[in-house]
């Protein structure tokens, strides 16, 4: 569990740089809201990033009142020899529901972004 949290840190930290960046570029007085979208299958434990966001923020004061959101992309697939799209639950083996084919393209899930942010200028 403790390499988990560590990631999350680092993630934070790097999140946090750039949001940063983004605030100097745009002489904002503070940054008050950041929403991220992360896949399911990214391998970023969510409660541990809010977590490491909320301590690594407080060592910026531009960043004191940020707000942070995450939203989950799920795990989507599309079949390459049907054609049909579908989501999965698991990441192991998935098939497709239609017809059962393994040749598959994975469309969404692995998502690791900064969706939106919002400055107060």
């Amino acid at each position: 569990m403790r390499k988990k949290r560590v990631h999350e840190v680092a993630i934070a930290m790097g999140m946090v740089d750039e949001l940063l960046r983004i605030g100097r570029e745009n002489n904002a007085k503070s940054i008050t809201r950041v929403s991220l979208k992360i896949g399911k299958i990214s391998g970023i434990v969510t409660d541990s990033l809010k977590f490491a966001f909320d301590a690594v923020k407080l060592e910026h004061p531009v960043m004191l009142t940020a707000e942070l959101t995450i939203n989950e992309v799920p795990l989507i697939y599309d079949c390459n020899d049907c054609d049909k799209s579908f989501e999965a639950d698991n990441f192991y083996f998935p098939s497709c529901p239609e017809c059962d084919s393994f040749n598959l393209t994975l469309i969404s899930g692995e998502e690791q972004d900064i969706e939106n942010v919002e400055l107060e200028v």
